[in-house]
């Protein structure tokens, strides 16, 4: 698999050493798995760069496995690798191997797999990430600002469900995160298609060449980043000239954030970083989604009090159209696994206690009357062509993973 050389259209990132900035190629034609930049070596797993500094010995014994022909072995050994903010120690190389085998032969799913590879409470945000409110605010704020763009980049993109959202719809996504695991898993089950690329963006930059024009967006995420400034540059110069750069569900740190990590600044201090960018509440983009309406922009004064904060640059509204509520083509939805009904109401039952509290606010994941249940028991059994919006809008109906 070499997803690095099935883009041949222009706007199509060249990938770039994170040591040198130079650009990176295959060593020979005979080893399209192991690119260099005429000096340095980085392995390419499952058509993933593996491209994160300061793990000079893993790359090392993942580049031996691959010279010796062992893929497996270089799967696995790139499993073990977790972010500096894992709760729980990586699984042993016998388990990653298992995990490997059991996601390739098709008989292990998606929840397993995270759960063997010792995601720990990150398992439970990705299972249920659709159903998040953080989810619909992502999806809410790229609506607000599309500009069909070429490419889609996402920083910190998880296992790549809100790429999955705009490759559905016909824009090629390019997906970069820290831990290599997250990205296996959005290859074999969330985006097979999207350019992939492991690395530390805190430490190296983005490793990759300008796309002019790109949407760069970074969700749910931002506030772990020690170096904001030089992240957001490099968010800029990826996005080119016509570009946009849109950071979400940015934390604030006035607003007590239930144990949230990482190192939220305030309104004022996003909004220095972000000169000229527009500034909202990004809950307002939850009920902007559900409501099918525009945001209105906010000063950093008037957001004071927000949770969390999204900000578009430049602040120019969207150039064209795009309903992210609106089924994709060809998709199978399924009822939400998360719904059940407890004295004939329809709620969500989270599976984790912390999930639970921090999305207490996902209202439209409840049922206010007997109608609405009646409704989603319909649904589960097939819901109508027109009933298919509504349904996917709330949440009700998702689009999960085969396997899931």
């Amino acid at each position: 698999m070499n997803l690095l050389r099935r883009s041949s259209d222009a706007v199509a990132p060249r990938l770039l050493s994170p040591d040198t900035g130079r650009p990176l190629y295959p060593r020979t034609p005979a080893a399209p798995d192991l690119w260099t930049d005429g000096t340095g070596h980085w392995p390419v797993v499952e058509g993933i760069p593996f491209l994160r500094t300061g793990r000079d010995a893993l790359r090392d014994a993942v580049v031996q496995a691959l010279e010796q022909g062992d893929r497996r072995r270089a799967v696995a050994l790139l499993l073990r690798d977790q972010d500096d903010h894992a709760r729980t120690p990586p699984p042993s190389l016998d388990e990653a191997a298992a995990v490997v085998a059991g996601v390739e032969d098709g008989t292990m799913g998606l929840r397993e797999a995270m759960d063997r590879l010792c995601f720990g409470p990150v398992a439970a945000y990705f299972a249920h990430r659709q159903s998040a409110p953080t989810f619909l605010s992502a999806l809410g704020l790229l609506a607000q600002h599309w500009d069909a763009p070429p490419r889609v980049v996402e920083v910190a993109c998880g296992i790549g469900q809100v790429l999955r959202e705009v490759t559905l719809r016909g824009t090629p996504g390019v997906g970069l995160d820290v831990v290599f695991a997250r990205l296996w898993l959005a290859r074999h089950f969330i985006v097979p298609d999207a350019l992939l690329v492991c690395v530390d963006v805190a430490a190296s930059g983005l490793p990759l060449s300008c796309v002019e024009g790109a949407t760069v967006l970074c969700h749910d995420a931002f506030y772990f980043l020690p170096d904001k400034e030089g992240v957001l540059l490099e968010m800029r110069r990826v996005a080119g000239d016509t570009g946009r750069v849109l950071v979400g569900h940015a934390h604030n740190r006035r607003v007590d954030q239930r144990g949230v990590g990482g190192t939220p600044l305030s309104p004022e201090e996003y909004a220095r970083l972000l000169p000229q960018a527009a500034c909202y509440d990004d809950a307002a983009f939850v009920t902007g989604f559900l409501e099918q309406r525009p945001v209105p922009a906010a000063t950093p004064e008037e957001l004071r009090h927000a949770e969390a904060l999204c900000f578009a640059w430049p602040a120019d509204p969207a150039r064209r159209a795009i309903d992210f509520g609106a089924p994709a083509p060809d998709v199978r939805l399924r009822p939400n696994p998360l719904l059940t009904t407890r004295d004939g109401q329809l709620s969500p039952a989270w599976p984790t206690p912390g999930l639970a509290l921090e999305y207490a606010n996902a209202h439209y994941l409840r049922g206010d009357s007997a109608d609405d249940t009646a409704f989603f028991m319909r649904a589960t059994r097939g819901a109508m062509p027109d009933e298919r919006p509504v349904l996917l809008r709330r949440r009700w109906l998702l689009d999960l993973p085969e396997r899931w």
